[in-house]
């Protein structure tokens, strides 16, 4: 049984509407977000992703400043995530062939 197009949608919105609220209320600054490159953890030097949860983060709270601070790749690695994001989405909600390539 299909979903209906209606239904499909509702569901994309929910669902985005609860991480994107669970995203903006989780704190830039913790401590733990400092600490999660393996890379880091077991060379003592950054990595060339280190800082890019944070600088997503600050872009989802509009400080773009900050998250060019915090790596200044993410001018190309958030426009492509987000279209890679609404293209899959677009492939669910529209075309409705998520497992039609595999």
């Amino acid at each position: 049984m299909e979903m209906s197009f209606k239904t499909k949608v509702l569901i994309y919105v929910v669902i985005n509407l609860i991480v994107l609220t669970l995203l903006y209320n989780s704190s830039i600054d913790s401590k733990c977000l400092e600490n999660i490159c393996l890379i880091k953890l077991l060379t003592g030097k950054s990595c060339w992703n280190c800082g890019m949860t944070r600088a997503f983060l600050s872009i989802l709270h509009l400080d773009f400043y900050k998250a060019y601070e915090f790596n200044h790749k993410v001018l190309i690695v958030f426009p492509l995530t987000v279209g890679t994001y609404l293209y899959c989405s677009y492939k669910y909600i529209i075309k409705g062939d998520v497992k039609k390539n595999e």
